[in-house]
């Protein structure tokens, strides 16, 4: 007799925790949930007490644990990962239809190979996002539902299979444009299980193993090429922490659409966000608005370049955390855990509440005005005057559009990571510590200080510690 608790489990795990469609790896047909149901229901069925007995593993594991971890071995899946063709990608249109013309011969092709390797890892389903979500339904309810879901459908696939069409061996792949995707970030991070192969189907690295999340050579090459520790990319859990550090891995990657630059984050923090076209970078300060407020991580301010048209100390996407906006003497990552500063920051009504420390620069004074790395920039060095004699600053400019420069008469710094102490109207920079900081300007006619844009992130570094 079935086991009602297994079958219940079954259908919950269907309903939340895979794609509800799929590809029939025997049909090469996209399913709806109802025929995986049908197809496994007697495997499920057949589940006992003594095999939940024989998948636990540890005492007081679980039982709702040990049932989802039978189900997920019996529900086998594999998941695409690739770079999508301009045009001419397999629909589900094309899929669903009878159609035998689908999509461009080298899009047939990709799939056609894919479906071949999620056979040999003894998968009965695949998944690819070209043909199994509704690329033409007019309304957001598909994509609402499935991005926030991704993480988990590329988490719970018995393998994803990571199509590298611009490489061939292990000393290349780092080069191939897959890895300059914002969308392939949660593609890389999520899976338990990843094979990496190359434009003519064979495995970059390898052929002998079935995880390149094993291979001690491959993820060293990983970690190097893409900025992310080996301990990440093997076992990432999704969250609201270091969010920072998250964000520079982003920031080597961009997308066509600059609304894609945010919502393929949400399901690496587990954030859940309408998805709404059209708003441009507002979608990314949308984002940063729920992660401010979530994390209280005050390092999520140390970015420089361009602001966001809306959000002024926010930048437009995660580009304006980029390594090379760093200087050498600050590490956020290494930082990250002494952080301190205002752990109660808000934002209301698109601006930020955040307490600093500010130290007003006397005296300084500006450099030649040269272009920024971004057109229709100018950057004017910073020659910074009048600091505290305990006190050292990095070489930054100031960036302003060129249409409108504006050269403040006043400028001071706000320490964003200072210490805390008794007093609660006052922080403590501490010795040899890099701080960082946000810079300001004014001019005689404001009573009010406004956020500049820099060329790099703003740091101080006192000598002896002191009080402000």
């Amino acid at each position: 007799m079935a086991i009602e608790e297994v079958c219940r489990i079954f259908q919950e795990y269907l309903r939340e925790s895979i794609p509800h469609r799929l590809i029939a790896i025997s049909k090469m047909e996209v399913v709806e949930q109802q025929c995986v149901e049908e197809l496994y229901m007697p495997s499920i069925r057949a589940v006992t007490e003594k095999d939940i007995e024989q998948h636990t593993f540890y005492p007081n594991q679980r039982r709702d644990e040990v049932i989802r971890n039978i189900v997920k071995g019996i529900v086998r899946y594999a998941i695409l990962s690739h770079r999508w063709c301009r045009e001419g990608e397999v629909t589900l249109q094309e899929m669903t239809s009878g159609s035998t013309k689908l999509g461009k011969p080298s899009s047939r092709h990709k799939l056609a190979n894919f479906c071949q390797k999620a056979a040999e890892y003894g998968c009965g389903f695949a998944w690819a996002d070209t043909c199994c979500i509704d690329r033409f339904d007019p309304s957001p309810e598909e994509l609402n539902k499935a991005m926030p879901r991704m993480f988990r459908w590329y988490r719970n696939a018995h393998v994803c299979i990571v199509y590298l069409a611009e490489s061939l061996t292990l000393d290349d792949f780092l080069c191939d444009s897959w890895f300059l995707q914002s969308w392939t970030l949660q593609e890389l991070l999520a899976p338990v299980r990843i094979k990496f192969y190359g434009r003519t189907w064979r495995p970059i690295h390898n052929t002998r193993a079935d995880n390149d999340k094993a291979d001690r050579k491959l993820l060293t090459a990983l970690s190097t090429g893409t900025g992310i520790p080996v301990q990440d990319i093997q076992c990432y859990w999704a969250g609201t922490e270091r969010v920072r550090e998250k964000l520079m891995w982003a920031s080597r990657r961009t997308s066509r659409l600059a609304e894609d630059g945010a919502y393929s984050l949400l399901a690496l923090f587990d954030v859940h966000m309408n998805v709404e076209y059209g708003i441009g970078d507002e979608a990314f300060g949308r984002l940063m608005e729920v992660l401010l407020q979530r994390s209280q991580e005050c390092d999520m301010l140390a970015w420089a370049g361009i602001a966001s048209t809306k959000y002024v100390f926010l930048p437009p996407s995660a580009q304006g955390y980029s390594a090379q906006y760093l200087d050498e003497s600050y590490n956020p990552s290494h930082d990250h855990y002494g952080l301190r500063g205002d752990q109660d920051m808000s934002v209301v009504d698109g601006r930020l509440r955040v307490k600093l420390l500010m130290v007003e620069l006397h005296e300084a004074t500006f450099g030649d005005e040269i272009p920024f790395l971004q057109s229709g920039y100018d950057a004017c060095a910073l020659l910074p005057k009048g600091l505290p004699s305990n006190v050292t600053m990095n070489h930054v400019s100031i960036v302003s559009s060129n249409n409108m420069p504006w050269r403040p008469s006043k400028l001071a710094l706000g320490v964003v990571d200072y210490r805390w102490t008794s007093d609660d109207e006052k922080g403590l920079v501490e010795k040899s510590r890099t701080h960082f900081c946000l810079l300001f300007g004014a001019d005689d006619t404001q009573t009010s200080w406004q956020k500049l844009m820099t060329d790099k992130v703003v740091t101080i570094k006192a000598l002896v510690s002191s009080p402000v």
